[in-house]
């Protein structure tokens, strides 16, 4: 489903755990958490992304580029397919790297399945990304709900990816290994912050339109959690 110019999204909407996807379809073409192979309900949900991406006339060749916000499973363990498919990078906050580990291990002992790991190749910092010669994505350091946590601005589609920190009226657990609710607060009043953002695109539920709509969301949140 395309929502901007150059940003694609895919609201995950079955029953089980998995996360939305997001795709940037600019100089290079990077797919944005790719989410689970198959969730704890038996739910394909990477087969419903690719159903997705075909429609919107993208195959798995194509990509230039894996982001992952996080490394928990519902988020990266799609990565594993697409790097099989082409000689891809996946990037990812180093924090993540040992944080992949704790995060499996937990899923296993949950849901009594072991998750694929997907290799990290690239690790990004808090700064700006330059993809091709003209696009630059705003990489913002956002932790709390995972130490290694990452948000991605798109300045020039004035839309902002949250993974889990923020939601549409709730922010991302923090009673998962390595949480911390007080560096999640610090987290979502950075992202609070970035007032040119007319699209907030969360890891899960649905998405914020308007600036004014974001705005109220982020009191909200401020409201039912911080104070």
């Amino acid at each position: 489903m395309q929502i901007t110019e150059k940003l694609y999204c895919y609201p995950w909407q079955g029953s089980g755990n998995n996360c939305n996807t997001y795709l940037y379809a600019g100089e290079k073409i990077i797919l944005i958490d790719p989410g689970h192979i198959q969730n704890e309900l038996g739910e394909r949900c990477l087969q419903r992304l690719l159903v997705g991406l075909e429609q919107d006339g993208f195959t798995p060749e194509q990509l230039d580029l894996l982001l992952c916000t996080h490394s928990h499973t519902d988020h990266c363990e799609a990565a594993v397919y697409f790097k099989e498919q082409k000689e891809i990078a996946l990037a990812m906050h180093k924090d993540e790297e040992e944080h992949m580990e704790a995060i499996a291990r937990f899923y296993l002992q949950m849901t009594g399945r072991k998750p694929q790991k997907p290799k990290i190749d690239l690790f990004l910092q808090e700064g700006e990304l330059a993809v091709g010669k003209e696009d630059i994505i705003q990489v913002l350091h956002t932790p709390g709900h995972s130490p290694g946590s990452l948000s991605f601005y798109f300045p020039a589609e004035r839309a902002l990816i949250t993974g889990d920190v923020v939601f549409y009226g709730s922010i991302g657990r923090t009673d998962l290994p390595d949480g911390d609710i007080q560096i999640l607060e610090k987290s979502v009043k950075k992202l609070a912050a970035i007032t040119d953002v007319d699209w907030l695109l969360p890891g899960h539920m649905q998405t914020v339109k308007g600036q004014q709509a974001i705005q109220r969301n982020y009191q909200l949140i401020q409201q039912m959690f911080f104070y």
